[in-house]
């Protein structure tokens, strides 16, 4: 099944955050997601231009997606909405598995 890249699916998914100036680990939910971005909720604001990895967890029996770069494109309060820069294959493939499976449930109802 292929995927169109703008194509977004409401999504509730916990994410863990890193930014190279930041120390630590930030914490928030995966809203809006696609092929090539989300939106991000997070206790942190977070500003346009600034690049960040994204680690969030699939429902089971998923294994959780790394995105080694995003960047953040808006923000708005709370909520930002982030591109995926750079996904490793594996990575990618499950992420467009799981997408996959999300459009086909809608399909189906």
């Amino acid at each position: 099944m292929q995927l169109t890249a703008s194509k977004r699916f409401r999504a509730c998914l916990p994410v863990v955050l890193a930014r190279d100036e930041h120390p630590g680990e930030t914490r928030g939910v995966v809203h809006n997601l696609s092929i090539d971005g989300c939106k991000v909720t997070s206790d942190t604001r977070v500003e346009p231009g600034t690049y960040l990895s994204l680690r969030f967890q699939l429902p089971a029996p998923h294994a959780p997606v790394q995105v080694r770069l995003a960047a953040v494109r808006w923000s708005q309060e709370w909520d930002f909405g982030v591109t995926f820069l750079n996904v490793e294959y594996e990575e990618f493939q499950r992420l467009t598995g799981y997408l996959a499976g999300l459009e086909t449930a809608h399909a189906i109802r």
